[in-house]
């Protein structure tokens, strides 16, 4: 029994010991979620893709409350959600690579 007893602990302090590595960096999302509906109305109103809405980080708690097309649209039109510009897709290096390879 005694075994079983030491068994049983060794098993518990394995549970309870704290990880020797640091908690992993999260990177700083829009007020945990609570952009996701916010996000997706705006991309729907707007007509782009989720990628192309930008929420303003300093009024979270204002957009934080908007929970209808209606409330989105104000958001909008107050500047506190943007649609993104295209980003940019160059093909100058395709174009210095294939110089230098006809040479």
């Amino acid at each position: 029994a005694t075994s079983v007893a030491i068994l049983a602990q060794a098993v518990l302090d394995q549970l309870v010991r704290p990880s020797p590595y640091p908690p992993p960096a999260r990177p700083v999302v829009f007020a945990a979620m609570a952009g996701k509906l916010q996000k997706r109305l705006a991309a729907d109103i707007k007509k782009c893709g989720r990628n192309r809405i930008w929420l303003d980080p300093n009024e979270a708690n204002e957009i934080s409350m908007a929970n209808s097309r209606f409330n989105i649209r104000k958001l909008i039109k107050d500047g506190l959600i943007i649609r993104k510009a295209v980003k940019m897709h160059s093909r100058s290096r395709v174009r210095k690579n294939l110089e230098a390879k006809r040479k």
